[in-house]
């Protein structure tokens, strides 16, 4: 299935998605965010699809996120800020928890995008980066 900013296949009941930005380098947009989602839904929703593969169009696999978008976004955020006895990825894991258990997905699409590993990591099949090029940040 072709959409906007990622490409979707499946074969032999493996999803492969295709991070498809290449003006940004596959930085993560809200827009690719939302497509992503969607494929995962539809991967934990579909007893035939064993596992996925996430790429990128070359030259990278991803340039992490997609920071102009996110500071005119994030202007409007009113995160408290990290305590010093925690580091971050503590303090996600922590919200992703506490949403998860509440049954509630991302509040925002921001959260979306910085839940995003998480969301790969409690994936009920395997996950697997094919990492072609460049990776950086939340790439």
């Amino acid at each position: 299935m072709q959409r906007a900013f990622i490409k979707s296949e499946t074969d032999s009941g493996v999803l492969v998605l295709t991070m498809h930005d290449p003006k940004t380098r596959n930085s993560i947009s809200l827009e690719m965010m939302a497509e992503l989602e969607e494929e995962l839904d539809r991967l934990e929703a579909d007893s035939t699809l064993r596992a996925v593969v996430l790429t990128g169009t070359d030259p990278s696999f991803c340039s992490g996120a997609n920071v102009k978008q996110m500071g005119t976004e994030s202007e409007t955020n009113n995160d408290e800020p990290l305590p010093e006895d925690r580091s971050p990825w503590d303090v996600l894991q922590e919200q992703w928890d506490n949403q998860s258990a509440k049954g509630m997905r991302a509040k925002d699409e921001i959260d979306g995008v910085r839940y995003f590993p998480l969301r790969l990591h409690d994936l009920q099949k395997p996950s697997i980066a094919a990492v072609n090029g460049s990776a950086i940040g939340l790439g």
